[in-house]
């Protein structure tokens, strides 16, 4: 045998063997099998109940088995040809008659060859009762199921071909009312069911725009058809409603397997339940991850990582999270080189280890520093910072880095521009506004520069009042200006959570309702505007009196928070102060998570909750522990903001490499590793500038103003537009972009702005072609200031020997610029 095949043989074994390895799990013994529920019990002919069998391995994994089981009921004990009281199809028990039975369940595990089993109690009882229907409990889900009250559909503003719906069944009182009286009642046919077009176009029956919604002949058509049989009974004022719906599991890790049948279960206000898996709506949050179908079977493509898939039932909402592992024989080497230093790396760390995922290397130091300057100060570290520091053999020099960069000037520049994104202080009138708008942005700016405890910061934007020479955070409301706007910006920059939806109707991803929308709009209802003291300004001022009434309902509101409690309006009193007080409880579920969510984007590329401003329950953590540990340590460092960029930075997770190895290259969730990011406008337009040795003059503006320094967006600049900043309309962080476009490329390629900074007479190529330095000095200086590190042999070597053979060393220096500010390394951070 030569020594090639040698080789070959050798790495085909290492590949069966690595093949083996992963699929060892597999191979574990099959221990039991466990059911949910253990047992069953039908009080009536409707009830139904989806089984879920799990089978238990020895190594502690589990495997649903709820599809590939076989199921075999016993015998009724009655005798003659009475039918077995259940049957059961892929796990679902339906009752046929009333008694009691069982189901013997068996899975054989095809890989290990060995078998298990379990045994359900069935008892069905009321199976020849005729059970009035309640229009909510029973009808409103079919509706919903079908989308009949989508926004796409009849749930539309207007409704759709003449007939609304509200928006997911969330007033059933005009549902039914639009169902059973509008139009004469011509929906319904009582005295012959079947004709009736509630049915005959929901079956496709007559032509319908919707399509075909339910089949003729199931459970879904028969319920409704004897709804109508029944006289569409609207349901008695004492009948239960549903409180919680519950999924089932919550979580599961899938090994071996490519499904999870999930159970979901409502409770309802006289203590019972029912089983609603096939009436419930399904949503997958991560689509290229799962998918869900309609009787909540999940299925996994062929991606790893973590999924969650939203169920939602009578305006109720529920989460299951389901995890790919990436690999589940990870070995312990993978984590040699990750030495956590605090919690928060521990929990990531937490996090892979589960995941099967290894973190990159870390960064080198002059990654780091150019990192760290970019992300706390917009702003690239001049060369002799970068030699200083890369000379720096102490082994806490990147925390003393980190320290004093959020102690300089830059750290409350470029985050008062930041936060003025956001807080929308803009000239929507020019010149008109100046006044307001610049004040407003140096009280941001001195707010950061002296660290406002945040929770301080919030509390003097929402209480407002007065003028602005007086207050200038009286701004905020010239364009948060009505009470709809104060409240979704409020919710949406504050409390991380978008609202708007539950203005006019319940929330369809998130517990919130529009009572709950109104309780916070109550807040404000005691602000008053009257005349500044300048024409261009408004004053604000609290009324006595005032109050907020539901829209729908006409009921008077108390303030109250999302989830919170309700306040007593007091004469005289400005609610907002309540409104604050509630956000800065150490148990308010939103504020200091929603801030430290934020802040964690912003350094590490990916919101924990992503996007920074849409949490909600349907819209889980990537790593709960951790955003939770984070708005702990937050609130008790007393809303300290540069302590939490701190925390966060000093961690050896904010210090990883950005470049991904074979065991996180597919993973966007879990940071182990540095997700490079093109710089924002303003640092990118400021670091032009810095490697040019131009300075850029805005009008109305001394020379030497930075764009990290400029208070909003009126300024004019082709360069900041065309680069992403902010238009600050509204309170996302969207309006900031970091997208790559052509435009963006061709302007650095080809602009005559850059082009005349690249060539200033009294810029850095020009400094350096008429110095007296040597030419390896010359290049290295260009790459500190471009890259933040020195360039490698090979560049060093390349670009001296060819500035040694340039005739014309100014030009060649300016081309060399030129190539350095075009090149994908200056124009994102690593």
């Amino acid at each position: 045998m030569n020594d090639r095949i040698k080789v070959i043989l050798s790495l085909l074994f290492a590949v069966v063997a690595g093949t083996a390895a992963a699929a060892s799990p597999a191979l574990a013994s099959l221990t039991k099998l466990t059911v949910e529920p253990a047992q069953v019990a039908l009080v009536n002919a409707d009830q139904l109940v989806q089984l879920l069998v799990t089978a238990q391995y020895s190594d502690g994994t589990q495997r649903d088995v709820t599809r590939t089981a076989a199921y075999t009921v016993t015998a009724p004990k009655s005798t003659g040809k009475a039918p077995a009281p259940a049957s059961i199809t892929t796990g679902r028990v339906v009752p046929q008659a009333d008694g009691t039975t069982s189901v013997q369940i068996t899975f054989k595990d095809l890989v290990s060859k060995q078998s298990a089993a379990a045994t359900v109690p069935v008892q069905v009882t009321g199976f020849t009762v005729e059970r009035r229907l309640n229009y909510a409990n029973d009808i409103l889900p079919i509706l919903t199921k079908a989308s009949c009250n989508s926004g796409g559909c009849h749930g539309k503003q207007g409704g759709q071909n003449g007939f609304a719906l509200s928006l997911l069944g969330f007033d059933p009182d005009f549902d039914y009312n639009a169902l059973t009286r509008e139009g004469h009642g011509r929906r319904i046919t009582l005295t012959a069911p079947d004709q009736s077009l509630l049915l005959t176009k929901a079956a496709g029956v007559f032509p319908h725009g919707g399509g075909a919604k339910l089949d003729l002949g199931s459970d879904s058509y028969q319920l409704l058809r004897r709804w109508i049989v029944q006289g569409t009974p609207k349901g008695r004022t004492n009948d239960p409603v549903v409180q919680a719906i519950e999924v089932i599991p919550r979580e599961r890790i899938l090994i071996g397997t490519k499904e999870q049948q999930v159970r979901v279960v409502a409770r309802y206000s006289d203590g019972s339940t029912a089983d609603v898996t096939r009436a419930a709506e399904y949503k997958s949050q991560q689509p290229d991850i799962l998918i869900v179908e309609h009787d909540g079977l999940i299925r996994t493509l062929d991606r790893t990582g973590e999924g969650a898939v939203m169920v939602r039932y009578m305006g109720l909402v529920d989460v299951t999270r389901i995890t790919v592992p990436y690999s589940r024989n990870l070995p312990e080497s993978a984590y040699a080189n990750f030495k956590p230093k605090t919690y928060v790396d521990e929990l990531v760390m937490t996090k892979w280890r589960k995941l099967g995922i290894a973190p990159s290397e870390l960064c080198t130091d002059a990654e780091f520093i150019r990192r760290a300057s970019l992300d706390a100060i917009g702003t690239l570290p001049t060369a002799e910072e970068v030699r200083t520091f890369l000379a720096d053999k102490a082994p806490d020099k990147r925390d003393r880095l980190v320290t004093a960069l959020l102690d300089r000037k830059e750290y409350a520049d470029y985050w008062a521009g930041i936060w003025g994104d956001v807080l929308r202080n803009k000239r929507r009138n020019g010149e008109e506004h100046k006044r307001g708008t610049f004040a407003f942005a140096a009280w941001i700016q001195d707010s950061m520069a002296q660290n406002k405890p945040y929770d301080q910061f919030v509390r003097e934007i929402l209480t407002a009042q007065g003028n602005v020479s007086d207050n200038p955070t009286v701004v905020w409301y010239r364009e948060v200006r009505n009470t709809v706007h104060q409240v979704n910006d409020t919710a949406q920059l504050f409390l991380g959570t978008r609202v708007s939806c539950a203005n006019c109707h319940n929330h369809p991803y998130e517990k919130m309702t529009q009572d709950d929308y109104w309780g916070m709009a109550a807040f404000f209802s005691r602000l008053g505007v009257k005349q500044g003291e300048v024409s261009s300004e408004n004053a604000i001022f609290v009324r006595k009196d005032g109050e907020t009434r539901q829209p729908r309902t006409g009921k008077t509101m108390k303030p109250k928070g999302l989830g919170g409690p309700a306040y007593d309006q007091v004469r005289g009193e400005d609610p907002r102060a309540k409104l604050a007080d509630w956000m800065a409880e150490p148990t308010n579920p939103y504020f200091s998570r929603a801030l430290v969510n934020r802040i964690w984007a912003h350094y590490l590329g990916v919101g924990l909750v992503e996007g920074v401003d849409d949490m909600r329950l349907t819209n889980p953590p990537s790593n709960p522990a951790l955003l939770d540990a984070l708005a702990k340590d937050f609130v008790a460092h007393k809303f300290d903001l540069k302590q939490l960029m701190r925390t966060i930075m000093t961690s050896q997770v904010y210090g990883l490499s950005a470049t991904p190895n074979s065991d996180n290259h597919t993973d966007k969730q879990n940071y182990a590793r540095y997700f490079p990011r093109r710089l924002p406008a303003q640092a990118l337009l400021d670091a032009v500038d810095t490697v040019t040795g131009s300075t850029e003059k805005y009008a109305g503006f001394p020379l030497g103003t930075r764009a990290i320094e400029l208070p909003d967006e009126f300024v004019p600049s082709y360069f900041l537009d065309v680069f992403g900043r902010s238009k600050r309309e509204t309170a996302c962080e969207c309006e900031r972009s970091y997208a790559p476009n052509l435009a963006q490329s061709l302007h650095l390629m080809n602009s005559p702005e850059i082009q005349s900074k690249i060539s200033d007479a009294k810029g850095n190529a020009a400094k350096l072609a008429e110095s007296k330095r040597p030419n390896a000095e010359i290049m290295a200086e260009l790459y500190l200031r471009a890259f933040s590190r020195p360039p490698s042999e090979d560049e060093l070597a390349e670009s001296v020997k060819r500035l040694a053979a340039t005739t014309d060393r100014r030009a060649f220096l300016e081309d060399f610029t030129w190539m350095l500010v075009n090149s994908k390394e200056f124009v994102f951070n690593h």
